[in-house]
C-alpha cells in the first residue's frame, strides 16, 4: 500500500488562440466531374472527400500509379500512360496524366491547384461509395469535416486545348452558397464573372454575371479573372496564346490562407501585405477606377493589377448589408473564429453544476481569450456577463446556462484621408 502522500496538479482550462482550429486553413471546394473518383486514392473514393495538402501532392495525383483513378477514363484519347502510349477509354486504370490534366474536371484541378499555392489544405467534396453518396455538395455540408473557407469550382468555358477558359457557372456559385448557409462556421467565396471578361459589368447588380442571390455575411464576391501557366512538361516555351485564365475565387481564398499564416483570422486578406495574387502572368481584364468603385459600391471586391507593383485583392467586403459591421471579411471571419473557439470549449460545461462557481469559471476563461484577441488589434472592447441577471432561477430550472459576451469588433482602413496646409514661413507649426 502507498504511503501517505500529497500530489499537486495544475488544472489549465484556458481558452487557446490558434490562428486555425485546425492546423493549416482548410479551403474546400465542392466536385460535379468526379475529381475523388479520378484522383483519390481507394480511402478517399469510399468517403467522397479528399483533402489535399501541397501542390506537390496535388500534381503528383496526375501520375501516380494505382490505386489512383477508380473508375474507368472516359477521355482515353487524351490520357497517356507514362510510357507515353495512350490509354484506351474504359479501361480501368487506365492512364495518367503526365502532360498536365486533359479530363473534363481540369477546370476544378486548377481551382484546387491555385488555392494550394497560398499554403492551405484542400478538401474536395464528392460522391463516395459507402460515405457521402448524394453529391459533393451534400458532403460539404457535414458539418464533421472541418473547414474556414469554401470556394467555387469552375466548367470549362472555351476550346479545349492549351487554351482553356475556366468559369464558374450559376451551379458553381449557388454550391458555395448553400454549403456556408448550411454550416454557419466558415466563410464562401464566389467569382461575380465569368473568365475572359474583357470590362466590368455597367450594372453590377444586373449583370454582374454571379452575385449571390442573399445578402449574407458568409459570401464573399470578387471579380476578375488571372491568365496564368500550365503544367508543361514537354520543354515547349508557352505564349501568350497558351496561356490558361481562371476565375479567382480560389486565389482570394488563398489570400485568407496567407493571413491566417502570417496575421490572424480577424486580419483584413486584402491589399498590399497580404492580399497579393500568386501565378498570374495579366488579368484577362484590369479593372478601371471608375469600373473599380461600381463593382465596391456592389459589394464586389475587384482585383486589380498595379503597375510595377502587382496584382492584389483590392475589397475587402462580404455581401452583408453596408450597414452592418459583419460587411467587412475580417468582421465576419472574427465572429466565425470566436464562435468555433469558444463555442468548442463551452462544451466542458455541460453537465457541470449551474451555479455561481460555473459561470465565474466560464468568465475567467474567456476575458483571457478576448483580452489576447484585443491585443492582437482584432477587437476594441468586450464585456462578458454570466451571472444571476442571465441565468436567473426559470433558466437554472430549464437546465439551461447562458452567456452574454459584447463585442466590438476593430475595422479596417478602406478609405485614407490626408490633408495638406500649405503655412508661411513666418507661420507657427
Amino acid at each position: 500500500m502507498a504511503r501517505p502522500n500529497v500530489s499537486v496538479y495544475i488544472d489549465d482550462q484556458s481558452f487557446v488562440i490558434p490562428n486555425s482550429l485546425f492546423g493549416t486553413t482548410r479551403g474546400g471546394m465542392v466536385s460535379n466531374n468526379n475529381l475523388v473518383d479520378y484522383l483519390g486514392t481507394t480511402a478517399e473514393r469510399k468517403s467522397g472527400v479528399m483533402e489535399i495538402s501541397s501542390v506537390g501532392d496535388w500534381v503528383n495525383r496526375l501520375t501516380v500509379s494505382d490505386p489512383m483513378g477508380g473508375s474507368p477514363v472516359s477521355d482515353g484519347a487524351n490520357h497517356v500512360d507514362n510510357s507515353g502510349v495512350h490509354a484506351t477509354a474504359g479501361t480501368l486504370y487506365a492512364g495518367r496524366w503526365p502532360l498536365g490534366p486533359t479530363g473534363s474536371w481540369r477546370g476544378e484541378w486548377w481551382c484546387v491547384h491555385n488555392f494550394l499555392q497560398y499554403g492551405g489544405t484542400a478538401v474536395i467534396g464528392g460522391v463516395g461509395t459507402e460515405q457521402h453518396t448524394t453529391s459533393g455538395k451534400e458532403t460539404l455540408k457535414d458539418t464533421s469535416i472541418p473547414l474556414d473557407v469554401v470556394f467555387a469550382s469552375a466548367v470549362i468555358d472555351g476550346a479545349v486545348g492549351t487554351n482553356d477558359y475556366f468559369n464558374a457557372n450559376t451551379t458553381n456559385i449557388n454550391e458555395v452558397e448553400e454549403v456556408v448557409t448550411a454550416r454557419l462556421d466558415c466563410i464562401g467565396v464566389v467569382p461575380a464573372s465569368g473568365a475572359g471578361h474583357t470590362a466590368a459589368p455597367s450594372n453590377p447588380v444586373n449583370d454582374g454575371g454571379g452575385i449571390p442571390v442573399s445578402a449574407s455575411d458568409k459570401l464573399v464576391c470578387v471579380w476578375g479573372d488571372k491568365k496564368h501557366l500550365g503544367i508543361q512538361r514537354t520543354g515547349e516555351i508557352l505564349g501568350q496564346s497558351s496561356l490558361l485564365t481562371t476565375h479567382l475565387a480560389p486565389d482570394v481564398a488563398g489570400c485568407m490562407v496567407r493571413t491566417d499564416a502570417n496575421a490572424d483570422p480577424w486580419i483584413s486578406p486584402a491589399g498590399f501585405a497580404r492580399g497579393d495574387i500568386m501565378d498570374v502572368i495579366r488579368l484577362a481584364h484590369n479593372p478601371t477606377e471608375e469600373e473599380q468603385d461600381r463593382l465596391y459600391d456592389a459589394k464586389i471586391n475587384p482585383v486589380v493589377t498595379f503597375p510595377s507593383e502587382g496584382t492584389v485583392l483590392w475589397g475587402d467586403k462580404t455581401c452583408a448589408a453596408s450597414t452592418s459591421t459583419l460587411s467587412r471579411i475580417n468582421v465576419s471571419r472574427l465572429f466565425i473564429y470566436l464562435k468555433k473557439v469558444i463555442g468548442s470549449a463551452s462544451r466542458n460545461y455541460l453537465f457541470e453544476m449551474n451555479d455561481s462557481q460555473s459561470r465565474t469559471s466560464f468568465v475567467n476563461a474567456v476575458e483571457p481569450l478576448l483580452t489576447r484577441i484585443k491585443n492582437r488589434r482584432g477587437i476594441y472592447d468586450f464585456r462578458v456577463i454570466c451571472d444571476e441577471t442571465n441565468n436567473p432561477d426559470a433558466i437554472v430550472d430549464a437546465n439551461q446556462f447562458v452567456a452574454d459576451i459584447l463585442v466590438k469588433p476593430a475595422k479596417s482602413i478602406n478609405f485614407v484621408k490626408i490633408t495638406f496646409t500649405n503655412k508661411n514661413t513666418a507661420d507657427v507649426i
